[in-house]
């Protein structure tokens, strides 16, 4: 679950759904440098469902007593969280093995980044690495990846990772100044796309339904919707974070994204 309180209340976005919303902000990016655009629907699945072990997590938050607040992708135990990291992942391979390589090496990354360690995080971290070995071996004797595919894909399954997250983690409208500190310097990574020429491409809300970027990413101005729950830390406390959860109607938070003005 992806979490965020603003006035007493969490606004709640389940992972699958972000996940979704990558795929969507995928589909809009500039393709003229893909490097094999025959592998694109691929990447596009794969980055809609980078996202989809947590599926079933989702379906019933759980609190986090010492923090009073909902477990969420950051802080939800390790062991259950990795088994259901290698269950999505294992999904995604049957439906695409390149979409299983990209995903497996972006969970890598995100580990790392974290800086956690404990030998559950190493066994999942070989078990992955003998996953990507065995793709790569397979996909070389029928399709063979190139080295600036497999970085470019991966950078795009970043970026529109992190982007998602930013609509989901920051309050509509906010100004800079408030902005999550994940952003503070622009999305990492991002300076690697040609168009880009070296800079990191930036966000900032515009008002509480535009999010302008520079350099802009995309072919066109579009629009998102966000699917998110509000729960009152009141209900919580009357129901339980489980019946408050399922009696918060589910809205989509319309967005649009486009060129900073």
């Amino acid at each position: 679950m992806i979490c965020r309180e603003h006035d007493g209340t969490f606004i709640m976005v389940k992972q699958h759904d972000h996940g979704l919303l990558s795929g969507e902000l995928a589909k809009w990016f500039r393709s003229e440098q893909v490097p094999e655009p025959a592998r694109r629907p691929e990447v596009l699945r794969a980055i809609s469902n980078h996202d989809r072990g947590w599926i079933d997590l989702d379906e019933t938050p759980l609190w986090n007593d010492a923090n009073e607040v909902p477990y969420t992708f950051i802080d939800f135990p390790i062991v259950p969280k990795l088994s259901f990291y290698a269950k999505g992942l294992d999904e995604i391979e049957a439906d695409t093995p390149y979409g299983a390589l990209l995903c497996s090496l972006h969970y890598d990354r995100l580990i790392e980044v974290s800086g956690e360690d404990s030998p559950e995080l190493t066994q999942y971290r070989e078990q992955e690495e003998e996953r990507r070995a065995r793709i790569r071996r397979e996909l070389e004797q029928s399709d063979p990846i190139g080295e600036a595919e497999l970085y470019y894909d991966t950078r795009l399954l970043q970026f529109c990772d992190d982007l998602s997250l930013y609509v989901a983690l920051n309050e509509p409208g906010s100004p800079k100044s408030e902005e999550h500190p994940w952003w503070t310097d622009g999305f990492s990574g991002s300076e690697d796309f040609g168009f880009t020429e070296g800079r990191t491409i930036t966000a900032e809300w515009k008002d509480e339904h535009t999010l302008m970027l520079d350099p802009f990413p995309f072919t066109d101005t579009f629009e998102i919707a966000l699917p998110l729950r509000k729960v009152p830390r009141l209900e919580i406390k009357n129901k339980g974070i489980a019946n408050a959860y399922y009696d918060a109607l589910e809205q989509k938070y319309r967005i649009v994204v486009t060129v900073k003005s």
